[in-house]
């Protein structure tokens, strides 16, 4: 694939679509503040920065939900050939292990104290060793999709609906109400996401509802889902329990958070945004966002040592100090991950598409070896 069709091709997406992904790191980001800022709050702090800490607290699997949403809703009827298949998952692997690369090297050269045998193998195979789980769980659904794409095309309406019931209340509505993941984990989870999104791309949920209703419906959503949690805030000074369960609802699967996650992406899929060339270009690097600013060892560095997060637990000052640390977060982030694809993935992207016929052989072969073995 020529650089003018990958050019062409984020032209031509939806730039409401974009702002979406955008907004979604945001929300990550946010999270990640809170998160790994070293908080520890007692269960009789009943303040301002509590509530704004449990409010930023909660938009991070939002955030993952509809990334991973976003995703079935433009794969699930995208024709796939082998190569276009394959090149998907080099590029995503590389975009991994460049990252996992770079700032293996760079935190060694500050202090050769990071440098270990086992440290170099982790860097050298970042998706095996989940050293974000996100990617290496989102890496097996690339795998997987043209497989579950077929599965999922070939069912009937009523079959697909009946299958989404299913999986909606063994791994949604069920870990809500009992605590328990059902036997469920991420990767199954992203493959619901991605199938309620295969849905509402092929047959549309509520096709009479607006982007109005669906910004309605999620602005009412977020609404009593963070106000379960400020109530925990406030009934947990007296009944601890409540106080340690303030973010219990803010788990991915939770049902709370589904619908608010669903809700926005509807919202956003529905609205006709025109097209705006520096949103497009902003939301291709909000993947570099993320592998930046949460790999293991710049996560720690960042909100502890450099920006020192929990400073500011008792003090009001938390809100615009979160809102500044975040933007600079993410600018940076995405200027330095914009730099890597011109500078680097574009390179790597023309190796990868010069020696297509060769690529298609090794994977070939492979294929060939195992079949061999396994099947006969």
């Amino acid at each position: 694939m020529s650089n003018k069709n990958v050019i062409d091709r984020i032209q031509n997406r939806n730039s409401s679509i974009e702002l979406l992904r955008i907004i979604s790191m945001i929300l990550i980001v946010f999270h990640h503040f809170a998160f790994h800022g070293g908080f520890k709050w007692q269960t009789n702090s009943v303040t301002i920065s509590h509530f704004w800490y449990n409010f930023i607290y909660g938009g991070g699997k939002i955030g993952v939900n509809i990334f991973v949403l976003i995703s079935g809703y433009f794969l699930i009827d995208r024709k796939t050939s082998v190569f276009s298949y394959i090149r998907r998952i080099l590029k995503f692997w590389g975009q991994v292990f460049f990252y996992s690369f770079v700032i293996f090297f760079i935190s060694v050269i500050v202090d050769m104290k990071n440098f270990g045998m086992q440290s170099l193998i982790k860097m050298c195979f970042p998706i095996t060793f989940s050293s974000w789980w996100f990617a290496s769980t989102y890496f097996v659904l690339l795998l997987i999709h043209p497989f579950l794409n077929e599965f999922l095309n070939n069912l009937k309406k009523e079959s697909y609906q009946k299958l989404l019931i299913l999986l909606i209340v063994c791994w949604s509505i069920i870990p809500t109400f009992i605590n328990s993941e059902y036997q469920g984990n991420s990767f199954l989870w992203f493959v619901t996401l991605y199938a309620i999104a295969g849905y509402e791309k092929k047959y549309k949920f509520r096709i009479e509802f607006t982007s109005k209703h669906y910004f309605k419906l999620c602005f009412l959503f977020s609404l009593l889902t963070y106000l379960c949690g400020v109530i925990f805030i406030v009934i947990g000074k007296k009944w601890n329990i409540f106080a340690t369960h303030e973010t219990y609802l803010y788990g991915q699967e939770k049902l709370p958070i589904l619908l608010v996650s669903l809700t926005l992406f509807l919202a956003f899929t529905r609205w006709k945004m025109n097209y705006h060339k520096w949103i497009n270009i902003t939301a291709s690097a909000t993947f570099g966002v993320y592998l930046i600013h949460d790999n293991k060892i710049v996560r720690s560095f960042l909100w502890m040592s450099l920006f020192k997060n929990y400073r500011y637990q008792d003090s009001i000052m938390i809100i615009p100090y979160s809102i500044g640390v975040v933007a600079i977060v993410y600018i940076i982030c995405t200027m330095v991950d914009l730099v890597r694809k011109n500078l680097f993935e574009k390179s790597y992207m023309r190796i990868i598409d010069k020696y297509s016929v060769s690529w298609l052989k090794i994977f070939r072969e492979i294929y060939n070896f195992f079949e061999r073995k396994i099947f006969g």
